[in-house]
């Protein structure tokens, strides 16, 4: 799996085309992005795990990255949730380990919920939790006015992204035209742009925040890293869900925020290869 991603596969859930990326041997990884990203956000990420010995399954959520954009189907991340178990349980993942983060972090403990069993590690970055999302800026896109501002033909989705990448990004260095356009493509033209307005207006607080008892009672271990510069998810979320868990590690990373693997991508992958080769308990 080259560091750009490459080409997608695809597979079918219903109805509807999943895009995935694969790569590697071993235990299987699955890596759920959050908003406004796609499986692109790991592409530094995988090369390391795939040499770790890991088999990596890398995939955009419904609405984002190479998926299908419907106009007419529930992106809340529950249904997000239940669409990626059922790619996984198609894909053969083993259930080695969930990576989820962001919104991604959200669909990542739902899965966990849904099939404890299933799963033998969670880990979570900067990951949304009990009622901390939608995050403002995000939020305010409820809105009416947005369909029209970012249905304008001559609307700049790239210059609202770069402000966004800025303000969640310590490394301001890596924020480059290349980033960018990279997470713009996918939500390219009016079409794309209202593609993104349905996905950000999907995001429903209760979703999540009325299942974190059962979370909560997760007995499988789980990491959870956290930018200590995050400015969209704050740390008292992350702190609060691993105190709660009973077998969950919570990992402040310094000289980082939100998008922790365009942030630390090395970081990133030896944690979570770290992570799975130990037994970690509270």
């Amino acid at each position: 799996m080259a560091s750009d991603m490459g080409k997608p596969l695809y597979i079918g859930v219903d109805g509807q085309r999943i895009a995935y990326h694969r790569g590697g041997k071993g235990p299987s990884v699955a890596l759920i992005h959050g908003i406004p990203t796609s499986s692109y956000l790991w592409r530094n990420v995988v090369p390391s795990l795939v040499d770790q010995g890991f088999e990596v399954i890398a995939l955009d959520l419904l609405g984002f990255g190479d998926s299908s954009k419907p106009t007419h189907v529930d992106l809340g991340v529950a249904s997000q949730a239940g669409r990626i178990a059922a790619a996984l349980h198609q894909l053969g993942w083993d259930g080695s380990a969930i990576v989820g983060h962001d919104i991604g972090g959200g669909v990542a403990q739902l899965v966990c919920v849904s099939g404890p069993q299933a799963v033998k590690h969670l880990v979570l970055l900067d990951s949304i939790a009990y009622d901390s999302f939608p995050e403002p800026g995000i939020a305010r896109l409820k809105q009416p006015v947005w369909d029209g501002i970012l249905g304008a033909p001559d609307f700049d989705l790239q210059k609202g992204l770069a402000k966004g990448f800025a303000r969640g990004m310590v490394h301001q260095e890596r924020i480059t035209p290349e980033l960018i356009q990279a997470y713009e493509r996918p939500f390219r033209g009016v079409e794309g742009r209202l593609a993104y307005l349905r996905a950000a207006r999907a995001l429903r607080t209760e979703e999540l925040s009325t299942r974190m008892a059962e979370i909560e009672k997760l007995t499988l271990p789980t990491l959870i890293l956290w930018g200590a510069e995050d400015v969209f998810q704050a740390m008292q979320y992350g702190m609060r869900l691993a105190n709660a868990m009973p077998r969950a590690r919570f990992v402040k990373v310094d000289h980082a925020g939100h998008f922790l693997p365009e942030d630390e991508p090395d970081l990133v992958a030896r944690s979570i290869g770290d992570f799975i080769r130990s037994d970690w308990t509270k």
